[in-house]
C-alpha cells in the first residue's frame, strides 16, 4: 500500500509538474509576442492604408477630395470604372468622414457591389478618406485621384478681378 501511495505521489508530481510547465511556456510565449510588438506584416504600411497592404491598392482620395462636390458627383463613374476593371474590389471609409457622406458613399458602392467597410478607430491612422483595393497585390505606381481620373477634379480658372491701384482710382487708369 505504502509504495501505491509513492507511486501514485510520483505520478501527479510529475502531471503537475508538466501542467505548469506548458502553462508557464504558453504564458512566456504570450508575453513575448506582447513584448516584441505586432505579429502583423509591416503594421506601419497597413495603418496607413486602413488595414492592407500598398500593392493592393487601386485608388486613395484625400479628404479634400472626397468632400469636394465633383468627387461626390462623380463617384458613381469611378465605382464603374473600377469595379469593370477590377472584379474583386472593395471600399474602405475613414470614419473621420461626416455621417452623411459616409452613408451616401456606401450606398453607391453597395449599388455596384462593391463590399465596404468604415475602418475602426484603431487602425484609423491614415490620411486618407476613402481606399479602393483588391484582394490581390496589383502594384500600380500611381494611385492618386489626379493620376487616374484627371478631368474630376479640373483646376477652375479662378477669376480673380485685378486689384487697381491708387494711382489709378484717381486717374481712371
Amino acid at each position: 500500500m505504502r509504495v501505491l501511495k509513492k507511486k501514485t505521489f510520483a505520478f501527479s508530481v510529475f502531471f503537475s509538474f508538466l501542467w505548469y510547465n506548458l502553462s508557464m511556456t504558453d504564458l512566456q510565449k504570450t508575453i513575448l509576442q506582447k513584448a516584441s510588438g505586432e505579429s502583423r506584416i509591416d503594421p506601419d504600411q497597413q495603418r496607413r492604408y486602413m488595414g492592407t497592404f500598398r500593392e493592393r491598392v487601386l485608388l486613395v482620395l484625400s479628404f479634400s477630395e472626397a468632400t469636394t462636390p465633383e468627387c461626390q458627383n462623380a463617384f458613381s463613374s469611378i465605382c464603374q470604372n473600377l469595379k469593370n476593371k477590377h472584379s474583386q474590389l472593395f471600399l474602405k471609409i475613414s470614419p473621420k468622414l461626416s455621417d452623411a457622406l459616409q452613408i451616401s458613399l456606401m450606398k453607391t458602392a453597395q449599388s455596384f457591389s462593391i463590399p465596404t467597410t468604415i475602418v475602426d478607430e484603431k487602425i484609423a491612422d491614415s490620411p486618407f478618406a476613402l481606399l479602393f483595393h483588391t484582394d490581390h497585390a496589383v502594384d500600380m505606381q500611381n494611385i492618386s485621384l489626379k493620376e487616374n481620373f484627371p478631368n474630376i477634379l479640373k483646376a477652375s480658372p479662378s477669376t480673380i478681378p485685378e486689384k487697381k491701384g491708387f494711382w489709378q482710382k484717381i486717374f481712371g487708369g
